[in-house]
């Protein structure tokens, strides 16, 4: 028996167990890395073989680890197939995973609509992106507020920014700051750049350089031409080349 024959029994099994602990807790990390073991032992499909009895079942975390190995072999259709099966049950991440999969517009936003309306945060603030692109922007501000409300780092954002667009830099800052608090880099340079011109400089350059500091390369252009303004040239030289590196 070669070694790779011996690893592959350690871990066949080891994994498809890791496998199904991470589709139940819809751990997206976890069940992307143990697919990808499986891929690389060429395992997926008797993974599959081992799951298939009991999701035909209805059982729901075998249902998911259908989905996740699907998707390791690119087989889209046979993802979103199971993925309807778990739709079916009520699971709120196979209704925003089928919003996210979808091949048109109204079908994204009808699943996305679906898990909203039972409670998904995130797909609150997918509805309110989709919406807000089909210029339905009242209704995509409501969405990405209650998405904000349940603690959406990223709804934070994108509701700060429809406030910017209807004038209102109150509630804009204070949601970019909320954003910024949660760690979004987006909300950092945001809430920088509201500080700029607002002519709050030092909040400005404390805002910008965390989000630079995240990697935002629109963050390190705006703290580069801070610096300039600021007498500071060798270090704005040196933001500039690292957002050239992050572009």
């Amino acid at each position: 028996m070669s070694v790779d024959e011996k690893l592959a029994r350690g871990i066949g099994p080891a994994a498809r167990i890791a496998l199904r602990h991470a589709a139940a807790e819809d751990d997206a990390d976890a069940a992307s890395l143990w697919c990808a073991r499986l891929a690389g032992f060429g395992m997926v499909a008797e993974a599959e073989d081992c799951f298939r009895p009991a999701a035909e079942g209805g059982d729901l975390a075998a249902v998911k680890c259908m989905v996740w190995l699907a998707w390791e072999e690119r087989r889209v259709g046979d993802a979103r197939s199971w993925l309807e099966r778990a739709a079916r049950t009520g699971d709120l991440w196979a209704m925003y995973e089928l919003g996210r999969s979808a091949p048109g517009q109204d079908e994204a936003e009808r699943w996305y609509r679906r898990a909203s309306e039972a409670g998904h945060a995130l797909a609150m603030n997918d509805l309110g992106a989709l919406l807000g692109r089909t210029g339905r922007r009242e209704e995509a501000m409501d969405w990405y507020r209650r998405a904000a409300s349940a603690g959406v780092d990223i709804a934070m954002n994108n509701l700060a920014i429809q406030y910017v667009l209807h004038g209102n830099l109150e509630d804009a800052e204070h949601w970019f700051g909320r954003a910024a608090d949660a760690g979004n880099a987006d909300g950092m340079a945001n809430l920088g750049r509201l500080k700029m011109e607002a002519g709050e400089v030092r909040d400005a350059e404390v805002w910008l350089t965390a989000a630079a500091g995240k990697g935002h390369p629109g963050a390190m252009e705006r703290l580069a031409a801070l610096m300039e303004e600021t007498g500071r040239p060798d270090a704005a030289r040196a933001w500039r080349a690292r957002s050239a590196v992050e572009r």
